[in-house]
């Protein structure tokens, strides 16, 4: 029996650590001017969610683009949002997170009533019109919405989706909101993931479907749609869900 005991608890052990996500190193590439103006292409993919991503810095701003075709991956963003956490190296814990887009609980429901057949589906392109107005941040004095039209954070948001189905999401990030220095700090962990369906529990974003059609955000702009949103929420974890871990090192003026 003691025999049995000691094997079962060297397989859990053994699955604990496989369950482990190993941070994939990652070179930034340098901001030169107007690079990002430009459009950021993304240059690694993670091979479970299907997700691209690209990174970018220079002295005073990160900028992140995330790129998916993968209908399951577009469902998991459009359905619960995405996680995107931050901890500067030698940081004991993870201090600061953009949650983008803020979905809510009306939100998800009305999701799931839009009919995705039809290319340009207006109910879809308002759904991201309402997404594109408002990120919600925390930070170490807790958690507050950004008003992504008038912010004056210098933090930037959006998301869209092209006629293909392929969703893309763009942010730019002050280093400032971070609390740190890129000259003095040149490694950066950075975690992208779904946001649970649990966590969503009492959230209220302040703006909902329905409450206006201006665009905010920045950047790449939204086309027609033909991608299946799904008809339920996420419930537990699976081997295709976004969870990816980034030990980002940043790059500097003389850095490509």
């Amino acid at each position: 029996m003691k025999q049995n005991t000691k094997w079962l608890l060297l397989l859990l052990l053994g699955m604990a650590a496989c369950s482990t996500t190993k941070p994939v190193p990652y070179q930034a590439k340098w901001n030169a001017p107007f690079n990002y103006a430009d459009g950021l292409q993304p240059d690694q993919q993670d091979q479970k969610s299907r997700l691209k991503y690209g990174i970018i810095n220079d002295d005073q701003y990160l900028y992140l683009t995330l790129k998916t075709q993968d209908l399951r991956t577009v469902q998991q963003i459009l359905q619960n949002g995405l996680r995107i956490s931050f901890k500067p190296a030698g940081a004991r814990q993870s201090g600061h997170s953009l949650l983008f887009p803020v979905v809510s609980r009306e939100d998800r429901k009305a999701m799931q009533k839009i009919d995705v057949d039809i290319p340009n589906s207006i109910s879809l392109n308002r759904m991201l019109d309402v997404f594109n107005k408002e990120a919600l941040w925390k930070g170490p004095l807790g958690q507050r919405f950004i008003n992504l039209v008038t912010t004056d954070t210098g933090l930037r948001s959006h998301i869209s989706v092209n006629q293909n189905g392929e969703l893309s999401e763009q942010l730019v990030i002050p280093f400032a909101l971070l609390g740190m220095n890129p000259n003095q700090v040149s490694t950066l962990d950075l975690g992208i993931q779904v946001e649970g369906v649990s966590s969503q529990s009492g959230l209220s974003p302040r703006i909902s479907v329905g409450m206006g059609t201006g665009m905010g955000g920045f950047g790449m702009g939204g086309g027609g749609v033909g991608v299946g949103l799904g008809t339920g929420n996420r419930n537990g974890t699976s081997d295709r869900d976004v969870n990816i871990n980034l030990q980002v090192k940043l790059a500097n003026s003389i850095v490509e």
